[in-house]
């Protein structure tokens, strides 16, 4: 059948417009392909290279910690490699039957199959990190599971290196060491530019923390080439990972092991004891002790009851142990209460009372008292307050050592009447910042509390809202005088002014770190002494300062607390003073609505003090029959004396 012209012409421009669309194909994929392999070749090049290659990180270990010997063989904290189990939270969500996988893992660790539904389901689970199941795996489930990565596609056995505790349970030193965790929001904003990510683990308290910096290796890793289903072809090479360095602490680690329990022992005595006020026995919940080296600042031992174990912390902590750890029943353990605790210190603060007196007042070693067991001076007339003993005729350096209140109300009551020569009631405020109170000590721990030294002005603010309570009365300074009232200081702290006064003035800033050594074993830097203050020093703001003679008065004071009828004389009855005198001073601290707080500061041998030791019993009762047993039994440690039996103090303070 012929084809018409009209039908040939439709045909011809068919065929026309087919050609040109199909050439208009073939130039967009010619254009394409020009940009993909020339203008984008070395991308896709390098992103084809980045499918075959994988970098495999190698985390370097975390630097040791050591006691003041710098035994490598002995440490305080070493690392180990657990063998574990993680889950790939990416392949786990490809799983079709999760609950069967979960359940055949579960068998396998021999674990609740929720609790490892509760770790993959977490709220803080990140999807391309690993989610640790379970640490220290028996080595043949470890095995068998590494063995079998096609049957467990979405599980992962591997090494991890973590800290380890030689002393098991019983982790010596746990508030001073600190424990590991995930870096927090807050933490990696100040951390990144560091090198730190998201998911690292990092030093959260103690030494652990302050000295991240130090500890903290740096990672190596490995590249290898894979396969298209990502299995291991070859290795392309390493970057060495660097471990971080040791830090050599100042504590005696046999001297540590002895005031934790020395502290607990004290406790549990103290709960043997009848409140006959509260009708019922003490509960002494808490407690700390320190002990420094004067000389220097070193802390030889530093113990914080209740404490912890840090091996809860390796891996990662349970949610649940870490709500036990939190819950307010269980009196805080993760507190260092020698740095965080902060309370009235009692009849210890009157040395600051006693040198401020001797200082301003005319006050001297042999001034004459009367107590007749009743204050009743000026406003006190109305409201008398009393004293836990019936002194009669006494001086002053007999009211140190038998802890008298009423003379130390006495002299209170005297610096408020000379409030307008000193501008306000402030001199007692001047001496204790002299001495370090009120302020940081510096100690190289991290949350240090600042305690807190009340003045006119602090009442005021902190009473807005209630006029009744914001001005400053008579009261308020007789209280300080014999460190009740509104007065907090830290146990830290308290050993700070002790040291002072056994160095003749100056104090040093605390410390717990001694020496930093590369993981070779050479030393990097040694940590200098670095004085702080100097109770003799004109040199100040304050406008006050303690001569030497009259510190040498209160020394003489607190060398005869534990002699004779002094307040600490049961406690260290038996003890050799003629060979290691002990100068010391109890405290008993009121605390409303609780049982008082037992403290002993002390240093010895007074002679030639070497050691500072500061014990609080948190509503452990009197400091002379339940806090100066724990530092006789400290200083027994130190001189080599076998125990003794201290027959307790004066039950009044």
């Amino acid at each position: 059948m012929a084809i018409n012209p009209q039908q040939k012409g439709t045909m011809v421009h068919r065929f026309t417009l087919f050609v040109m669309i199909v050439g208009a194909l073939v130039a967009v994929l010619v254009v394409r392909l020009w940009f993909l392999q020339v203008v984008q070749g070395d991308s896709y090049s390098a992103m084809a290279e980045g499918n075959r290659i994988r970098e495999v990180s190698l985390e370097a270990s975390r630097g040791k910690i050591l006691d003041r010997r710098g035994d490598i063989k002995d440490p305080l904290v070493t690392n180990r490699q657990a063998l574990s189990v993680f889950v790939l939270p990416t392949e786990y969500e490809k799983l079709e039957d999760k609950e069967g996988e979960v359940a055949r893992l579960a068998e396998m660790l021999d674990m609740d199959p929720q609790e490892i539904l509760d770790k993959v389901q977490g709220e803080e689970v990140q999807p391309h990190k690993p989610v640790l199941i379970k640490k220290d795996v028996d080595p043949e489930t470890y095995l068998f599971i590494a063995e079998r990565q096609v049957d467990f596609p979405w599980v992962q056995a591997e090494e991890m290196p973590v800290r380890e505790y030689p002393e098991g349970e019983e982790t010596l030193a746990a508030h001073v060491l600190g424990y590991l965790g995930e870096i927090s929001e807050e933490q990696l904003a100040i951390l990144k530019e560091k090198g730190y990510k998201a998911g690292d683990i990092v030093g959260t308290s103690g030494v652990e923390a302050f000295y991240e910096d130090t500890l903290r290796g740096v990672d190596g890793k490995e590249i290898w080439e894979v396969d298209a289903s990502g299995l291991p072809l070859r290795k392309l090479g390493e970057e060495e990972r660097n471990p971080g360095k040791t830090v050599v602490l100042t504590l005696d680690k046999e001297l540590q092991n002895v005031v934790e329990q020395a502290l607990r022992d004290g406790m549990a005595r103290a709960r043997t004891f009848y409140d006959k006020e509260r009708g019922k026995n003490y509960t002494a919940p808490a407690g700390a002790a320190v002990v420094i080296d004067p000389h220097n600042g070193e802390i030889l031992a530093m113990a914080s009851e209740p404490t912890f174990n840090l091996e809860m912390f390796v891996g990662g902590i349970d949610e649940q142990e870490w709500a036990e750890l939190n819950d307010p029943a269980n009196n805080a353990p993760l507190n260092n209460r020698a740095i965080v605790g902060q309370y009235p210190c009692g009849s210890t603060f009157k040395v600051i009372t006693a040198m401020a007196a001797l200082q301003d007042l005319g006050v001297t070693a042999y001034s004459p008292f009367f107590c007749s067991h009743v204050f009743n001076r000026g406003e006190f007339k109305d409201f008398p307050k009393t004293c836990w003993g019936t002194h009669g005729n006494i001086d002053f350096i007999n009211a140190i050592v038998q802890s008298c209140d009423v003379v130390f109300y006495d002299l209170g009551y005297s610096f408020y009447e000379n409030r307008e020569r000193d501008g306000w009631v402030t001199r007692l405020q001047d001496y204790s910042v002299l001495a370090g109170l009120g302020s940081l000590t510096g100690v190289d721990l991290p949350n240090e509390f600042e305690g807190r030294v009340p003045t006119p002005q602090w009442k005021w603010e902190f009473n807005q809202g209630n006029p009744d309570y914001q001005r400053w009365y008579p009261g308020d300074t007789v209280n300080m005088a014999v460190g009740q009232g509104d007065i907090l200081v830290t146990p830290l702290q308290l050993a700070s002014v002790y040291a002072a006064i056994a160095n003749g003035g100056p104090f040093y800033r605390p410390h717990v770190g001694k020496e930093i050594l590369t993981w070779q074993g050479e030393t990097v830097e040694v940590i200098e002494p670095q004085q702080i203050g100097d109770i003799t020093s004109a040199d100040n703001e304050l406008g006050v300062h303690v001569d030497g003679a009259n510190l040498e008065i209160v020394r003489a004071g607190l060398n005869g607390v534990t002699w004779g009828n002094g307040t600490a004389a049961g406690a260290f009855a038996g003890f050799p003073l003629q060979q290691y005198p002990v100068a010391g001073k109890t405290g008993t601290a009121e605390v409303q609505d609780k049982q008082p707080c037992a403290w002993f500061a002390c240093y010895a041998p007074s002679s030639d003090p070497q050691y500072v030791v500061v014990v609080m019993i948190e509503e452990g009762g009197f400091g002379g029959a339940m806090a100066a047993p724990v530092a006789r039994r400290i200083l027994e440690h130190i001189f080599g004396i076998p125990p003794g039996q201290a027959q307790g103090g004066i039950v009044g303070d």
